[in-house]
């Protein structure tokens, strides 16, 4: 345990510190939440390398470095309610919940939620709600900020009904026609939608998210 201490430790500084995530509130939450106890024994020791990390299929966990520029880029905050969409078996939402008011998180794999729960158990986390159902469908509830940690090339327009009306913000990485990831924010203003891309990034690509599915848009 205190090897993954140690590598923990060195993650923090020498991939989010030396790529300019220095805000206290952040690294804390990365310094709390393990990230071995979200993988398989046969691949925990990877558990503090720079990449992505095969979960199960069509699910990752998402390098620390890009976790932490979305979300810096988001601005969340204590009082925040975020939703975490496709969550996996649960890391990213357990860094949020040390960050965050609220976390809803949703998967439509029944294994992976049933891993989430126990997880958050564990950490004995009681500010997440996981639900297993269709991530690109979305919730019922009024968000500040909606995340997808991972790769996107059509965000669904009903994701955008739970962003609250002056402010709320959805952020992922979106693909372009060309293959070129980048880190990419919508937000809701006066319930218009401004959006914007961000600084280039690569992470594979969620199949619900994926441009041959009829009902979405850009």
């Amino acid at each position: 345990m205190s090897d993954f201490n140690t590598a923990r430790k060195n993650m923090i500084h020498n991939q989010l510190m030396t790529n300019n995530i220095t805000e206290d509130y952040i690294l804390k939450a990365f310094e709390v939440i393990p990230r071995e106890i979200f993988l398989p024994y046969e691949k925990k020791a990877k558990a503090y390398l720079d990449e992505d990390i095969e979960i199960s299929p069509d699910r990752y966990l998402m390098e620390p470095r890009l976790i932490a520029n979305i979300i810096k880029l988001s601005n969340i905050n204590k009082d925040s309610i975020v939703l975490d969409l496709a969550c996996s078996n649960g890391y990213s939402s357990a860094v949020l919940s040390k960050i965050t008011k609220k976390v809803y998180a949703i998967d439509n794999k029944k294994k992976l939620i049933e891993e989430a729960n126990q997880n958050i158990k564990r950490l004995n986390i009681r500010n997440i709600e996981f639900f297993n159902k269709n991530p690109a469908k979305g919730i019922k509830k009024k968000i500040d900020v909606i995340f997808i940690f991972g790769g996107v090339e059509v965000i669904p327009d009903i994701l955008f009904n739970s962003l609250k009306s002056n402010g709320g913000l959805l952020i992922t990485v979106l693909y372009d026609n060309n293959k070129t990831g980048k880190i990419h924010i919508a937000k809701k203003i006066k319930g218009k939608l401004s959006k914007r891309n961000y600084i280039s990034a690569q992470t594979p690509i969620l199949k619900d998210f994926k441009k041959n599915k009829k009902e979405f848009i850009f």
